[in-house]
C-alpha cells in the first residue's frame, strides 16, 4: 500500500494517463493508469489530466522587497537607476515586522503556484541589519515547505559606504549561527550603472574578495 497516490496525470515528457505512486518522501512508481488502477493508496488525488511537475526554482529574486510596489513612489522612468534609487528611499522606512508580512505573503502566493525552491538577495547595505534580520526569520517559518536560499547583497556596494562591508560580514555570521547557508552577490558597475563584473561567493569571503577584485574601482 501505497502513502499517496497521483491519478491520471499528464507529465512533462508529453505522457498522459500516468499515475504516481509516493511511499513516505519518495515517488514509488511511474506508470500508465492501468498498471496502477489496483493498487491501493492512503490517499489518492485525481489529476483531471492536468500536467504534475517538479516544483519550480526561482534562482534570483529580492525577497525583502517584494510587494512594494508605490512605496514610497512609483518609478516613473520604468529604469533599474531609478528603481535602485526609491529603494533607497524606502529603506530608513523598513521594519523588521513589515518585510517578515509582506515576505510570507510572497511565500504563500509562491507555493501556491508550484515554486518551492528560491534564491532571493538580501540587501546588507542597512546597519540596522532590518533586511537581513527579517528574511533571517522568513526562511525559518517556511523551511518546512519551501527552500529558501539568502544571498548577502551590498546594493550600495561594499566600496562606496564604508558601514556596508561590515554588516556584509555581519549577515554571513548571523545566518551561519541559525545553521544556514549564506551566500554573498558582489557586482561591479561603471558610472552609468552598466554592470560590468559579478560573482557570488560563499560564506564570509565576499568582503575579502570585493576587497581584492570583485569591486575594484572601473575606469
Amino acid at each position: 500500500m501505497f502513502d499517496l497516490m497521483v491519478r491520471n496525470a499528464t507529465l512533462p515528457d508529453g505522457r498522459v494517463g500516468v499515475d504516481v505512486a509516493v511511499q513516505g518522501e519518495r515517488i514509488a512508481a511511474v506508470e500508465p493508469h492501468a498498471v496502477l488502477a489496483q493498487a491501493a493508496a492512503g490517499r489518492e488525488i485525481d489529476a483531471g489530466g492536468l500536467l504534475l511537475s517538479p516544483p519550480f526554482v526561482d534562482a534570483h529574486f529580492h525577497m525583502d522587497a517584494t510587494m512594494s510596489l508605490g512605496r514610497p513612489r512609483l518609478n516613473q522612468s520604468g529604469t533599474l537607476l531609478e528603481g535602485i534609487a526609491i529603494w533607497g528611499e524606502l529603506k530608513p522606512d523598513l521594519t523588521r515586522e513589515a518585510i517578515v508580512e509582506r515576505a510570507l505573503a510572497y511565500c504563500d502566493q509562491a507555493v501556491a503556484r508550484g515554486l518551492l525552491a528560491i534564491r532571493s538577495h538580501v540587501d546588507t547595505s542597512d546597519p540596522r541589519m532590518v533586511a537581513v534580520e527579517a528574511m533571517l526569520e522568513v526562511r525559518r517559518r517556511v523551511a518546512p515547505y519551501l527552500d529558501l536560499q539568502l544571498v548577502a547583497f551590498p546594493q550600495q556596494g561594499v566600496l562606496a559606504v564604508p558601514a556596508v562591508r561590515p554588516a556584509t560580514a555581519r549577515a554571513g555570521a548571523r545566518s551561519r549561527r541559525g545553521r544556514g547557508r549564506w551566500h554573498s552577490a558582489l557586482r561591479a558597475h561603471d558610472g552609468r550603472g552598466q554592470r560590468v563584473g559579478a560573482a557570488v561567493v560563499r560564506d564570509g569571503c565576499a568582503t575579502r574578495l570585493a576587497g581584492r577584485h570583485a569591486l575594484r574601482r572601473v575606469r
